[in-house]
């Protein structure tokens, strides 16, 4: 009886094993198309859009007298990361959909994030 339960414990594992290895590695949760890894402050506008492709929204805010440009980029939300230690970095626009703010001074990328975003928008 034993020797039978080892048995099936062991074909449960190696099916589970061969399932997660056909699988390849899981994509971040947080990837939506968009490789923050390659996002860097200094950055131009144009390199941004060459690497990541048109954003789905756009919007000016004026910081005290300087002009910030945001780009928009669809992210998924990380609904399964640890939220204390990651942080939510992404906005929920009307329409249900997360995008990733971008902010750019003088066409370079400034920073990134809701909460850049938030700073930007509505200083204190």
């Amino acid at each position: 009886m034993r020797r039978l339960m080892l048995l099936r414990l062991s074909w449960l594992t190696v099916t589970l094993l061969t399932v997660v290895a056909l699988c390849g590695p899981a994509e971040p949760l947080w990837a939506g198309g968009l490789d923050r890894d390659a996002l860097k402050k200094g950055m131009t506008l144009n390199e941004v859009v060459q690497a990541h492709g048109q954003p789905v929204r756009m919007e000016w805010v004026n910081l005290k007298g300087q002009a910030v440009f945001f780009l928009f980029y669809e992210a998924e939300d990380c609904l399964l990361c640890l939220r204390a230690i990651l942080g939510k970095d992404v906005l929920t626009q009307e329409d249900g959909r997360t995008v990733l703010p971008l902010g750019f001074v003088t066409e370079r990328l400034a920073g990134w994030g809701l909460k850049f975003y938030e700073q930007t928008k509505f200083p204190e």
